[in-house]
């Protein structure tokens, strides 16, 4: 318990955020997916093992409860030896962040049906977003061109400077996301195609 609270004295945020995404993840794990998600995590058929609607979630879950107690009992055994706070560096970091994920998610909603609008435009009268929403390219296009700009950019904020190398290991990072998404699930839509 003196450790705690000498680990709380000098490192107040990052115990704070761990203990924060550990009760968040542990109510996802036990109250939200069971009650939002109607399969399991492994589903059994007529014999047919097939992955559940609740393997993506689960697994994404315990990732960050895992890294959360790993954050936590980092802090607890080894506090850093300045107190930690907030200044208007860090708020500044921090703005540029949220900048950064706002325009990935924006481009991730908008950019499918946009560029369903923008095909219909030109006479391809190729119907509306939400038909086409589970087709190539239409189905991946806002996923992939936002997942890549909201890689980049935090990378670039976080680096302060975009490179080459960051854009290059964005897009094998949102490849690697893409097809672990869409390969193993047969019915699964890749956000945010599920709520068009």
């Amino acid at each position: 318990m003196q450790k705690f609270s000498t680990a709380f004295q000098k490192a107040p945020w990052t115990l704070g955020l761990a203990l924060f995404f550990i009760v968040t993840s542990l109510f996802t794990l036990f109250v939200w997916i069971p009650i939002d998600i109607e399969t399991g995590v492994i589903e059994t058929f007529r014999r047919r093992v097939t992955i559940g609607d609740a393997m993506a979630p689960t697994i994404m879950t315990v990732g960050i409860l895992v890294t959360s107690i790993l954050m936590g009992l980092i802090a607890i055994i080894r506090p850093v030896s300045a107190v930690e706070g907030l200044d208007r560096k860090s708020f500044y970091f921090i703005f540029r962040l949220v900048i950064a994920i706002a325009i990935g998610l924006a481009l991730m909603m908008h950019a499918g049906p946009l560029l369903v609008d923008l095909v219909n435009a030109l006479g391809g009268e190729i119907g509306t977003y939400r038909n086409l929403r589970g087709t190539y390219p239409y189905k991946i296009f806002g996923y992939m061109l936002g997942g890549f700009a909201l890689i980049f950019g935090c990378i670039g904020v976080v680096e302060n400077r975009f490179t080459l190398g960051s854009a290059g290991v964005s897009l094998l990072a949102v490849i690697v996301l893409t097809i672990l998404y869409e390969v193993p699930f047969d019915n699964m839509l890749l956000p945010p195609n599920g709520n068009n």
